[in-house]
């Protein structure tokens, strides 16, 4: 299967930041948001985001755009 991507996909690498609805920051890279903190995240985001918890090193990956959807990445 060949590999295709969104419009969403096509934008642009900045390191601009955002802010989400629930008042999050992230960076954007193509269609996927990029978030950092401490602890654990309990946030809505969008499907597919990052988040990488700078004190315990770990990063997790929501995959289903809602609070409880994020999972650690093993």
């Amino acid at each position: 299967m060949a590999t295709s991507q969104s419009d969403a996909d096509k934008k642009s690498v900045s390191m601009i930041t955002k802010v989400d609805a629930g008042g999050f920051v992230f960076t954007s890279i193509g269609g996927i948001h990029i978030y950092s903190g401490v602890g654990a995240p309990n946030h809505v985001s969008s499907k597919g985001a990052l988040y990488v918890d700078t004190n315990a090193g770990k990063l997790y990956v929501n995959a289903t755009g809602l609070a409880n959807g994020w999972a650690e990445a093993t």
